[in-house]
Formats: C-alpha cells, structure tokens, sequence
C-alpha cells in the first residue's frame, strides 16, 4: 500500500457530465441551435454538438455511452461502489457534483486532482468560432466549480483554443488570470500543425504565466475501423480492443512534433505534458528522434539532442505500468507523473494506493514520492 500524499495529474470532468444547458444557455441568438446542447429523448439527454447526437448526458467516459452491465469490468465495480448514471434531466452527475467529487477523492486517499476537460470537443464542433466560444465558456464554469468543490484539491486545466494561435495565446493570458494553473490543447483538429512557428506565440505565453500546455491522448485517428455496421456488430469486441490498446501511443505524435518545432530551445521556461500517455515507449522513440535529427536536420540548429529538452521541459502522465521501474533512468524521475484517471472506464478509482504500491515497490521512496506528488506539485505550483 502507498503511504504519503498523492496528487492525480491526470483525472476527469468529461463533456458528458457537464451541465445540460452550459452552452445553449449562454449562447447568443445566432448561434442558437449551433452550439453544443442536450435534447430530450424517450430515454433521456442526449448531447448535440454540430448536428450530430453525441449520446447520453451523463454517460459513461468521454464516450457518451448508457450503462450496460458486463460492458466494462471496473466500470461495473464503479457502479456497485454507488456510481449511478441516470440521463434524466435534473439527476445527479457524480463527478460534477463537488461534494461528490471531493468524497471520492477522499474514498481513493488522493489529496488532490489536475482535472482534464471535454476530450475531444475541440474535434467534434466545425465552427471554429464557436469552437473558440465554447472553450471560454467552459473555462469559466470549470474555474467556478474547483472555487465550489475545494480550490486547495481540486485544479482544472482550460480548454486551449486550437485555431489560432493569438486567441490561444490570449485565453492562456485570461485564465491564468482567473487562478488556473495550466491548460489543455487538442491536437486533433488544429488549424496549424504543432511544428508550425505560428504557434511560438501560444508557447511565449504559456513560458510567461507559468502555464504548462498538456495533450491528453484521445486515440490513434487512423485505426482501421469496420467497414459497415454489420462488420461493427460482428466484431465491436476486437475493434474496441485495438482501439483502447493503442489509445495512448498518438502522442507520440505529440511529443516529436513539439521537440521538432524547436519551441523548447526558444522558450526554455515552456513546459508541456504528454496527458495518459504512458511512459515505457519514450526511450524508444527518443532514440530515432535523436538519430533523424542527426542524420537529417541539424539545420534547425538545436544545442541540445531533441530528448534532451524533453528531460527538462517535458512531463508524461501514465496510470499504471508493471514495466515502469527499470525505464525511469532513462526518463528521468523528474518527468513522470502519475494519474488515477478518474472518472474513466479505465481509472483505478478507488484502489489508486494498492495500485501504485505494487507498481512502484521496486523504486526508492524519493523517486516514489517525486512520481506521485513532487512533480505534479512543482509544476502546477500546488501547495
């Protein structure tokens, strides 16, 4: 069993628990109908975001998926644990309910929560206007609600606008105003790709507000999928398989992009986090990176190897790994952070501490210590 203080660097307020009217509500006549809103169907809320029906209010995981029992092992644990998903207007949404949320993280032993929000709503609304609108919106609540349910435990990352970088740069300025301590950029669905120097002016600004940039992961876009819905029916088992084996590796991505674009070398106080992303595959892929750079591009000019800025600059999250211990020398002890992932199918609510204390036996208790509360506290300047 882990003994000490833990942080979560990685937990959750999904689109799907967010208030039914959050959007519709604050909406300006033109836009009525365009934003991201629930409608009322025979077995409750569905979300509706650019046209399209989303799935449940209330659902289960980024997915918007009703409860089916035998579906999900832990999620069935969840549910016997008190976990309810009713989709009826006015029910009780656990994870945005702040009572709620802090009595869980207490029933895990967590003292506090870096909080990801809305995977993926940055890829599904085309608009990107409104996509923009829908960002501050969010933000706002979500600031409010870490003031309602404990400012001392509870720290949600702002949704980063992922179209311009100016307006990026300017919500970074706005929210770190507002007390948030850092913020979340969708990968997916940006306009510019995240070597583009465009994007110097978003990282300018996060390396002045002491606001690190996280890419949580949300699964590999090209992953063969079934060609119609009866082969969906006939083999949804292993596609989902693939598709949430692979789920973490599309930072990879991520992580090149960023070293490749030389936003390290020129903003040395930018931090970023490779968000869900495990950590087991880094050392693989620091070696070809480093070895392409080498071969190809020293023309950029770097003064260090492109792994070496990550070891200063960048963090990855991760939940469990029976391989981490002998991976961490080459990580860096001051580089990974662990996250419970709540309130995911996948998270380790509420065993977090029997979890970590069999993964990380073999690590000494300062490394230990760094990897479940120093680093994420350092970061995100939590007291």
């Amino acid at each position: 069993m882990m003994n000490g203080r833990l942080i979560s660097a990685d937990n959750h307020i999904d689109m799907t628990y967010c208030p039914p009217d959050l959007w519709s509500d604050a909406a300006p006549a033109k836009w009525k109908g365009l934003v991201p809103r629930t409608d009322e169907r025979d077995d409750g809320l569905h979300w509706i975001v650019d046209g399209t029906d989303q799935g449940m209010w209330n659902g289960v995981g980024p997915g918007f998926a009703k409860y089916e029992k035998g579906s999900f092992t832990h999620v069935d644990e969840m549910a016997d644990l008190g976990f309810k998903w009713d989709y009826k207007r006015g029910a009780v949404s656990r994870p945005t309910t702040p009572d709620l949320r802090v009595k869980d993280l207490d029933a895990d032993g967590v003292y506090a929560e870096i909080i990801y929000g809305c995977l993926r709503i940055n890829e599904i609304i085309s608009h990107h206007e409104i996509r923009d609108w829908v960002d501050t919106v969010y933000n706002d609540w979500v600031a409010d609600f870490a003031k309602k349910a404990d400012p001392n435990r509870v720290f949600p990352l702002a949704l980063i606008p992922n179209v311009n970088p100016i307006t990026a740069a300017a919500e970074v300025r706005r929210c770190a105003k507002m007390g948030l301590r850092g913020g979340e950029l969708a990968f997916k669905g940006m306009a510019l790709p995240l070597w583009h120097h465009d994007w110097d002016a978003l990282w300018q600004a996060s390396a002045e507000c002491k606001f690190p940039v996280s890419f949580h992961s949300t699964g590999f876009k090209a992953v063969r999928a079934p060609d119609n819905p009866q082969m969906e029916k006939e083999y949804f088992t292993q596609w989902r398989l693939v598709r949430s084996a692979l789920f973490q590796l599309d930072t990879m991505e991520v992580l090149v992009s960023i070293l490749a674009s030389g936003a390290c070398e020129r903003f040395p106080d930018f931090n970023f986090v490779l968000g869900e992303s495990g950590v087991t595959w880094l050392p693989y892929v620091f070696d070809r990176l480093d070895t392409e750079y080498h071969d190809r591009a020293r023309s950029l000019g770097f003064k260090m190897k492109p792994s070496d800025y990550f070891r200063r600059q960048g963090y990855v999250t991760y939940q469990q790994d029976k391989f981490l211990e002998p991976i961490v020398p080459l990580i860096g002890e001051d580089r990974i952070m662990w996250g419970s992932d709540y309130p995911h199918p996948d998270c380790l609510w509420p065993d977090s501490r029997r979890i970590l204390g069999e993964n990380l036996a073999g690590l000494s208790t300062t490394a230990q210590r760094k990897i479940v509360h120093d680093n994420v506290a350092a970061l995100y300047n939590i007291t």
